[in-house]
């Protein structure tokens, strides 16, 4: 292989290469890394999957929520809420209730679903005390600082493509030029 073929194409600026300069992949590379080990240790040691602590988090802190509320606050599908929530239903850690003079279905976490919600608590605390682990006062503190501009930045870059894409839904879709079809 000849020296030209090896070499970076430099299409960006300063002629460092990309991965040196993008932080998204190195944020995605962390938070897989949380996941296969936060998950394992949720199914070990609650017995719930990655989705159903995800659920059992999401209504334990906010109860008692609507399925469209969880919706909103999980980014899931609403059927495949319904499903993990009719199944811990009938593991007796969720309750549906209807209200009086309100529309839909309230969940709400049994005293069961509780106790599983307060060791979800606990372990959550654990896994972020090892996380941070070595980390001062001080860096935290830049770090949240630095998270709070990352996620209101996400935020924006969110907003605008939402946009584009209520614009486009007008519009008939046509591929990038320059690129095949697949």
């Amino acid at each position: 292989m000849s020296d030209d073929v090896r070499k970076p194409k430099l299409w960006f600026k300063g002629g460092e290469r990309p991965h040196h300069r993008l932080q998204a992949p190195r944020l995605f590379k962390i938070l897989s890394m949380i996941r296969r080990f936060a998950g394992p240790q949720a199914r070990r040691e609650l017995g719930l999957s990655d989705f159903e602590w995800r659920v059992m988090a999401q209504v334990g802190d906010r109860a008692p929520m609507s399925l469209n509320e969880l919706a909103a606050a999980s980014a899931h599908d609403k059927g495949q809420l319904s499903r993990g929530v009719k199944r811990l239903v009938e593991a007796g850690l969720l309750v549906r209730e209807s209200r009086r003079g309100e529309r839909g279905v309230f969940i709400s976490p049994t005293p069961a679903g509780e106790e599983v919600y307060d060791r979800l608590v606990d372990l959550a605390v654990s896994q972020n005390e090892a996380l941070i682990a070595g980390l001062s006062a001080e860096q935290l503190k830049i770090f949240g600082t630095v998270l709070d501009k990352l996620e209101s930045n996400a935020q924006a870059l969110l907003a605008a493509e939402q946009d584009l894409r209520g614009e486009a839904d007008n519009e008939p879709a046509e591929p990038p030029k320059g690129r095949a079809q697949a």
